[in-house]
């Protein structure tokens, strides 16, 4: 693999897979030794490509910061799966893999031998659309009451009840729960403090100059304090460190 200058980017998926598939990133050449996976409620796939051959997992959301490591010159691709939505594609239960990482051909049908030899080529995001389309079209996807639970919260950017939540899709909180950890990986409670804190990136990053008072007042914080506790517990750095953290792509869709 000749070794050359790197460059990452991040791709929406086709419309047909919109729903399922938040995006695709690519690492070529990478550069970094480490990469740190956010909490997230996402489920990845993920494809190392080298000189000598390829490796393939699937990597659980994690419930803090992982630090993962790299391999310098290899090359990285990645398919990140909206919250809950994984369970179309893969056979495991998201909570099955939470903090953890598993052979992707244990557990999904996909051609990683045919994308590996194809991680440079300009048609590679939509060979994986095609790849994805037609895992979708043999096995058709079957609805959950899960995914009104996740849009729910998220339109509401994590400033909701539980109780309420659970009130609201005519559920005991229990069930709810149960369920909601099953399909999306972590608890219902955290994927509420993932979901402001993603809105919260968000208003730091656009745009940038806006204060860190007005974010974390817009985004329902009790004060400033409340939203860097929350970033350091979930991001392992402060809102100030955002604007310099290449991490951060993780909780933005490609604009």
């Amino acid at each position: 693999m000749a070794r050359t200058s790197s460059s990452f980017s991040v791709r929406r998926p086709g419309r047909g897979l919109a729903r399922f598939v938040r995006q695709y990133w690519l690492s070529l050449n990478n550069s970094a030794p480490l990469y740190t996976a956010l909490p997230d409620g996402c489920v990845d796939l993920v494809l190392e490509v080298s000189a000598s051959g390829y490796r393939s997992w699937v990597y659980g959301t994690t419930t803090s910061p992982t630090a993962i490591a790299c391999a310098p010159g290899y090359h990285y691709l990645g398919i990140r799966f909206h919250p809950g939505q994984s369970r179309h594609f893969i056979r495991a239960a998201a909570a099955e893999i939470t903090d953890s990482s598993a052979d992707l051909r244990a557990l999904m049908e996909f051609p990683a031998d045919r994308i590996a030899m194809r991680i440079a080529s300009e048609a590679l995001f939509d060979e994986l659309d095609v790849i994805l389309g037609g895992l979708l079209a043999h096995a058709p996807p079957v609805a959950s009451y899960i995914d009104g639970v996740i849009e729910h919260v998220d339109v509401r950017h994590g400033l909701v009840r539980v109780d309420d939540v659970a009130s609201w899709f005519g559920k005991s909180r229990r069930q709810m729960e149960r369920a909601f950890l099953q399909t999306v990986g972590v608890p219902l409670k955290l994927f509420c403090m993932i979901s402001r804190l993603r809105h919260a990136a968000d208003l730091i990053a656009h745009p940038p100059a806006r204060s860190l008072t007005a974010v974390a007042n817009d985004a329902g914080y009790s004060d400033q304090a409340h939203m860097t506790r929350d970033f350091t517990r979930l991001a392992g750095v402060s809102p100030g460190q955002l604007r310099h953290d290449d991490a951060f792509f993780q909780y933005h869709s490609p604009r």
